[in-house]
C-alpha cells in the first residue's frame, strides 16, 4: 500500500453510543465493500463512541474496512450532540455527511450519489429519508413486542446484507419522513454538506443537551435546508434505515416515551422560541429508484394528491 493516501472528499461522522451490534452492520453498509460505485479513497468514516458499559471498540470498528477512524470519547451530558462536533472536527474532507444515530444502516448508494451531488452543485444540501426496519414504526411495534430477535428474523428472510435494496421490503418510512419524497419532511440521518457550509452554520447546537440530543438533529436540518443559496438534493432511491436498540424514542414503551417527548419538547421550544415545523424547501431527487422502492414512491405520490 503506498504511504500516500489521496485526500477523502467526503468525511462520514457516525455517532455510536450502547449498539455494538447495531453499528457493526452499519459499518458494514459503510463499506466499500457494500457501497458501490466508490472506492475506499473517496471516503472516510469517522466514528466517535461515547462511553459505556457496551462498546463497540476499536477494533470492531476498523474490521470492515481501512477507510475508517475511530475515537472513544468520555461523555458526561446524555446527548450525541458534542460527539458530533468533535467527529466533524477530525474530518479531512470537503463535505460532511453526519449519522447521529449509529444504529442506522445505509443503501449502497448513499455515497456515490452524494458525491455526485456535490459535483454538481458543491455547497448543496444532500440527505436520504430515514426508514424503520419492520412493519410499523419501531415506537408502535415495541408496545407489540417487537425487539432485536425479531427484526434478526426479518434480516435474515432478505438475506441482508446480499442486496441492501432489499431493507425496502422490510421496512416503513421513519415517523420524522411521513411527508414522502416530494414534501418537506423534518429530519435525516445521512446529512450532508460542505465543511465551509458546516462550519457557517456553527455545527450542532450545543444546547441541546438532553437525552439523545432531543431535537438537535432536526434542527441542523432544518437550519441547512433553509440556508440562502442551498440546493437540496433528496436521494430519494437511497434510504437510512433504523435498526432496533432500545433508543430512547423508538425503543421505550409509549408512557414513558410520551414524557421524554414532552421534555425534548419543550427544549426546543425553549431554544427556537417556536413550534416546530419541517424546512420549507422543495427537493431536487436525484437518483434511479431500485423496484423495492416503487411502493414507497406511490406513496409519496399519494402524500401530495397524484
Amino acid at each position: 500500500m503506498s504511504i500516500f493516501r489521496r485526500i477523502p472528499r467526503l468525511s462520514i461522522v457516525l455517532i455510536v453510543y450502547k449498539m455494538p451490534d447495531q453499528a457493526d452492520k452499519t459499518l458494514y453498509s459503510l463499506s466499500p465493500a457494500y457501497q458501490q460505485g466508490v472506492s475506499e479513497d473517496d471516503y472516510e468514516v469517522i466514528v466517535v463512541e461515547n462511553h459505556s458499559d457496551r462498546l463497540l471498540g476499536q477494533e470492531r470498528a476498523l474490521r470492515h474496512a481501512s477507510n475508517v477512524r475511530y475515537f472513544h470519547r468520555q461523555e458526561t451530558l446524555r446527548s450525541p450532540v458534542n460527539a458530533i462536533n468533535f467527529g466533524a472536527e477530525q474530518a479531512t474532507g470537503s463535505h460532511i455527511a453526519i449519522m447521529i444515530d449509529g444504529a442506522r444502516m445505509v443503501t449502497p448508494g448513499v455515497v456515490r450519489l452524494a458525491l455526485e451531488a456535490f459535483r454538481m452543485a458543491p455547497h448543496a444540501a444532500v440527505s436520504a429519508p430515514g426508514y424503520h426496519i419492520g412493519h410499523k414504526l419501531q415506537q408502535v411495534a415495541v408496545n407489540e413486542g417487537y425487539d432485536e430477535k425479531a427484526e434478526a428474523k426479518l434480516l435474515a428472510s432478505i438475506e441482508w446484507p446480499k442486496d441492501g435494496y432489499r431493507l425496502y421490503d422490510i421496512a416503513v418510512l421513519s415517523g420524522s419522513c411521513q411527508g414522502g419524497f416530494f414534501r418537506s419532511n423534518y429530519e435525516s440521518n445521512f446529512i450532508c454538506m460542505s465543511v465551509r457550509k458546516w462550519q457557517a452554520l456553527g455545527g450542532m447546537d450545543v444546547r441541546y443537551n438532553d437525552f439523545g440530543g432531543g431535537n438537535a438533529n432536526l434542527d441542523l436540518y432544518k437550519r441547512l435546508l433553509e440556508y440562502p443559496d442551498t440546493p437540496f438534493y433528496l436521494l430519494f432511491g437511497e434510504g437510512s434505515f433504523h435498526q432496533f436498540h432500545g433508543g430512547v424514542t423508538t425503543g421505550t414503551r409509549k408512557a414513558e416515551r410520551d414524557v421524554i417527548y414532552k421534555a425534548l419538547d419543550d427544549q426546543d421550544r425553549e431554544i427556537r422560541g417556536d413550534d416546530r415545523s419541517p424546512p420549507d424547501v422543495r427537493p431536487i431527487l436525484l437518483g434511479s429508484p431500485h423496484p423495492s422502492v416503487y411502493r414507497f414512491v406511490r406513496l409519496s405520490l399519494e402524500k401530495v394528491g397524484g
